[in-house]
C-alpha cells in the first residue's frame, strides 16, 4: 500500500487531538484544524488513486492537473452529518463544480435525510449514484472523445436507472455536454477577440494610465 495514503498512529492521534480541540473551543469546524492537514492530504491521495484521478460525480479526468482541482467530498455534508466527517464510506473526491457549485450542503439527494443519521450506509436512501456503494457505470455511461479540436462528452442513463437519471439531473451533467457536442457537430461560434470588447480610444487611455504608473 502507498505510504502516502496509509494512516499512521500519529495520524490517528492528530484526528483525536483535532476533535478534542474543537470540543474545548466549542466549535464543530474540525475540518479547519491545522493538525488535520496531513490526514486530509492522505485522504485525498487515497481517493484520487481509487477513482483514477476523476470526479466521483461527473467523471471529469484530472490526470496531470494541479491537485487542488479535486476536493475531498463528503457525500453526506459534514455541516449536517458531522459524526461521519471522517468515515471512509462518506468520503471521496469531486471537482469544485460538483462539490461546491452544485451539491454544496444540499440533502435533497436523499430520500429521507433524517434516516441518514441512523443508517448512513443504506444505499437505497441515496437518489444519486453513491461513490462508494454503487458502480457508476451500472447507472450512467460516460463517453469522452477528443480528436484535434473536436471534443465530445456524453452521459447516457443505463437500463433506465433511477439513480442514473437523478444523478444526471442533480449534477446538471447536460451542461457539460452542450458546448462539446455542438463543437463536434460543427456548431461552434467564432470566439470574440478581447480587443473587440474595447474601443480603440479606451485601449489608448488605459495604456496611457498604465504608462504613468510605470514612470512613477
Amino acid at each position: 500500500m502507498n505510504d502516502e495514503t496509509v494512516l499512521t498512529q500519529a495520524d490517528i492521534d492528530a484526528i483525536k487531538n483535532s476533535i478534542e480541540n474543537c470540543r474545548q473551543n466549542d466549535t464543530t469546524k474540525i475540518w479547519d484544524e491545522e493538525e488535520l492537514a496531513p490526514v486530509k492530504q492522505k485522504i485525498k491521495a487515497h481517493y484520487r488513486g481509487l477513482l483514477g484521478e476523476k470526479c466521483c460525480y461527473c467523471c471529469k479526468n484530472t490526470h496531470g492537473e494541479f491537485k487542488l482541482v479535486l476536493d475531498i467530498e463528503h457525500i453526506l455534508p459534514k455541516a449536517h452529518y458531522l459524526p461521519f466527517a471522517l468515515s471512509p464510506f462518506n468520503l471521496s473526491v469531486a471537482c469544485k463544480r460538483c462539490n461546491m457549485n452544485v451539491k454544496g450542503e444540499k440533502t435533497s439527494f436523499l430520500k429521507d435525510p433524517a434516516a441518514a443519521h441512523i443508517t448512513p450506509e443504506d444505499t437505497d436512501n441515496y437518489k444519486i449514484i453513491h461513490p462508494n456503494f454503487d458502480s457508476y457505470f451500472d447507472h450512467l455511461c460516460y463517453e469522452n472523445t477528443t480528436r484535434n479540436d473536436t471534443k465530445m462528452i456524453k452521459y447516457t442513463v443505463q437500463n433506465d436507472s433511477e439513480k442514473g437519471k437523478f444523478t444526471y439531473q442533480f449534477f446538471r451533467l447536460k451542461e457539460l455536454e452542450v458546448d462539446t457536442v455542438n463543437a463536434a457537430q460543427g456548431i461552434k461560434a467564432k470566439p470574440m477577440k478581447f480587443s473587440d470588447l474595447l474601443k480603440k480610444e479606451t485601449i489608448d487611455e488605459i495604456e496611457q494610465l498604465l504608462s504613468k504608473l510605470k514612470n512613477n
